[in-house]
């Protein structure tokens, strides 16, 4: 019983302390919707600020050409899920996304821009989509590691 007790504290401590790697130096600068009718998919422009003196980013040579280093995902709360067309046949909070695209890395105090765009339901009030479009947050992962999570509006 007691090492099935402390087994549950380390593993609970080491999951606390390391948390994700970059949460602390990674600031979300800017963020700009737009939404698409025609296409029914709202785009999402973001500028994250690495506050450290370390590249963020994987950074290894390989003989391909479009390695897509850092991924930025929006992941919907509840109010913004509502509109969105979701992923099935997955156990994460998935909205149907249309596109994204950014640096692979972001240099030492620099800032980088990345874009997410997603798919929505047909709505016809378009107001409540804007409305909602920051409810929200961000994830960052590095391949498969997410590094980050961050609100899209502020608290």
């Amino acid at each position: 019983m007691n090492k099935v007790f402390n087994f549950v504290l380390l593993t609970s401590l080491f999951i606390l302390l390391t948390g994700f790697s970059y949460q602390k130096h990674l600031k979300l600068q800017e963020v700009h919707t737009t939404i698409n009718q025609a296409q029914k998919t709202i785009r999402y422009d973001l500028r994250i600020k690495n506050t450290s003196n370390k590249v963020i980013g994987n950074q290894f040579d390989y003989p391909g050409y479009h390695y897509g280093g850092l991924e930025v995902v929006v992941v919907p709360g509840e109010k913004l899920e509502k509109y969105m067309i979701m992923m099935d046949k997955t156990k994460y909070k998935k909205m149907q996304h249309s596109g994204f695209g950014g640096h692979s890395t972001i240099n030492p105090y620099e800032t980088s821009n990345f874009h997410a765009e997603y798919f929505f339901k047909d709505i016809k009030d378009l107001e409540k989509l804007k409305q909602h479009a920051l409810d929200g947050k961000i994830i960052i992962l590095d391949g498969a590691k997410v590094i980050a999570e961050l609100q899209l509006k502020k608290e």
